[in-house]
C-alpha cells in the first residue's frame, strides 16, 4: 500500500479445504473479478506485477481523474 497508494485492493483469506491450510488472495478493486495469489512463498511479486500492467494503471487513473476533489 505505502508503494501504490492510489490502488485500492482487499486480501481475502481463502481455505481451499476444512484442515488445507489457508491460501491469501489479493483482490483488485480497480479491475473487477480478479484475483491474485500470493507468492512466491508469502511474497505479493504476483501481485505487484498486477500492479505495474498498464491496463491496471489505465483504471487507476481514470479512476483518479474522475474522482470529485475534496
Amino acid at each position: 500500500q505505502e508503494q501504490y497508494p492510489d490502488d485500492k485492493f482487499e486480501a481475502i483469506l481463502r481455505r481451499p479445504a476444512p484442515r488445507a491450510m489457508p491460501e491469501w488472495r489479493m483482490k483488485c478493486l480497480d479491475c473487477p473479478g480478479k484475483l491474485y495469489n500470493s507468492g512466491p512463498g508469502d511474497t505479493l511479486q504476483n501481485y505487484e506485477v498486477h500492479l505495474r500492467n498498464r491496463q491496471h494503471r489505465l483504471r487507476v487513473n481514470a479512476r483518479l481523474t474522475q474522482a470529485p476533489a475534496s
